[in-house]
């Protein structure tokens, strides 16, 4: 999520108002309540996270160049 945190939201800040961006917020919370039900992303993370340790890709180490 670094691109999104360095790059999008900023600059979505600069395109809508805060109460335009705090309606967005709470629609998403809202739809992943609706989706995934209660923690919908922490599960989701953690079953990712669970993937990711299945297929053997959640060492980054070993995908970063020396």
């Amino acid at each position: 999520m670094p691109r999104e945190d360095t790059e999008l939201f900023p600059m979505l800040h600069g395109l809508v108002s805060s109460n335009e961006y705090d309606a967005m917020a709470e629609e998403f919370e809202r739809k992943e309540h609706e989706l995934f039900g209660e923690d919908g992303f922490e599960k989701m993370t953690a079953r990712v996270a669970d993937l990711e340790r299945q297929m053997g890709i959640n060492d980054l180490d070993q995908f970063t160049p020396r």
